[in-house]
């Protein structure tokens, strides 16, 4: 409906929730059940607070028109960017709280009390495209003419090599943290390996299942299995007796806490699968060569950079030496340089040894190593984990409620094997 009334300052331009899919779902009217989606007795707040009058809103906007044209004519800067251009820059520009010629000196002198990571990211987003570059090297008029995002652009096209100075200015910013949180998951993924290598409890726990599993499976082709994939154990969950109340997990939890107690907190042993399960080794592998390619790349302009001192000298403006800031920028960077190289071959040392864990835990396991996905074996033992204790706590509950799991036989009532043979 038209409303002749007051109106929303602004639309709330949702995407609409077809009626068709509305049934059953969230917004189904008839499961509502919170009563403040009622909102008509707060209607008088919600138009004081967010609706006009077009009226008084139209005479507003008239005076605003009228200022912005009076702003204009006392500007009276040129314009040689497209307004959205010039607007971009200008918003970004206004929360560096510094000139143009400051962020200049900054990004040739490696000044990190001026630009922070985050505002190096913005600069690179801004500078000036080869097009806007031929635009402004075009024009003859006064510089100081020109628009703040004119200015701004003319200033970074003044800096040799800008974009490659700025892309090892930020590399260099992120180098550390980028390199902490690689050699952290990297130990994360080979250190578990080594637990669950190592831990004689969990490798009870999964023999006392497989025996669990081909006593189920007996008569089948899929008994007298040697072994499983790591995955096969949650289903034990979905096996259900004919209660319907225990299940082959349930009786793994009581068979273990009867015959083989100690294995009951084989979780310990573990410690790490959930983190590790959140870790793809492709992806580290991947980041590594990343951080090698951005030191490539800087040695690339550490080399473009260092032109001949015939070449060095004033720029274009005259606004002062280059020669200095750019001893500065080789100086700083190359030192970086060499410090990243070393700590990458280190980071590479501990890749080469998760890689070798890697390979040993499939092998373990009777995987393949080409097809072993790790953050989804660590994903489906962290899930056992939970599974397991989740079925000790509801059997021990279940004891106190009088229910002895063991004490029914095995699940579905049977006490040997559809062979005949006690198991």
């Amino acid at each position: 409906p038209v409303q002749s009334g007051p109106k929303p300052r602004k639309m709330l331009h949702w995407k609409k929730v077809p009626k068709g899919m509305v049934q059953g779902s969230v917004w189904d009217s008839t499961t509502r059940t919170v009563a403040a989606s009622d909102i008509t007795e707060h209607s008088e707040d919600l138009v004081s607070l967010f609706f006009e009058d077009p009226k008084a809103a139209k005479a507003e906007d008239k005076k605003r028109r009228a200022a912005a044209a009076s702003g204009a004519k006392k500007a009276s800067h040129v314009s040689l960017l497209d307004l959205k251009r010039a607007n971009n820059i200008a918003i970004t520009l206004a929360r560096f709280k510094t000139s143009n010629e400051e962020i200049k000196r900054a990004v040739l002198t490696l000044d990190t009390s001026i630009l922070d990571l985050d505002q190096l990211q913005m600069l690179l987003a801004l500078l000036p495209t080869s097009d806007e570059i031929k635009m402004i090297k075009s024009y003859k008029g006064d510089i100081d003419k020109l628009g703040p995002s004119e200015r701004f652009l003319s200033t970074m096209a003044r800096i040799p090599k800008v974009e490659a100075r700025l892309q090892g200015f930020i590399f260099k910013q992120e180098f550390n943290s980028r390199k902490d949180e690689l050699k952290a998951k990297v130990t994360v993924v080979a250190s578990t390996a080594k637990r669950v290598i190592d831990s004689t409890k969990f490798k009870g726990v999964l023999e006392i299942t497989l025996a669990l599993g081909n006593f189920m499976n007996s008569g089948h082709q899929l008994g007298d299995a040697a072994g499983f994939s790591i995955e096969s154990v949650l289903m034990l969950s979905g096996i259900k007796a004919g209660n319907k109340k225990i299940s082959l997990m349930h009786y793994l939890a009581a068979l273990v806490a009867t015959k083989e107690p100690q294995l009951l907190d084989f979780a310990l042993d573990l410690k790490g699968c959930k983190d590790a399960a959140l870790i793809s080794v492709e992806g580290l592998k991947v980041e590594l060569r990343q951080l090698n390619k951005c030191c490539d790349e800087l040695e690339e302009t550490l080399l473009d950079i260092a032109i001949p001192k015939k070449e060095a000298g004033r720029d274009a403006s005259g606004s002062g030496d280059l020669s200095s800031s750019t001893s500065t920028f080789l100086h700083i960077m190359s030192e970086f340089r060499t410090q990243a190289r070393e700590e990458l071959g280190e980071v590479q040392a501990k890749v080469d040894l998760m890689e070798d864990r890697f390979k040993s835990l499939a092998k373990y396991f009777g995987e393949d190593p080409a097809t072993f996905s790790a953050s989804d074996f660590f994903g489906n033992v962290n899930t056992f984990i939970d599974q397991f204790e989740r079925s000790v706590a509801e059997m021990r509950q279940m004891q106190k409620d009088g229910v002895n799991i063991m004490g029914s036989g095995p699940p579905g009532g049977a006490t040997s094997s559809p062979e005949g043979k006690a198991k």
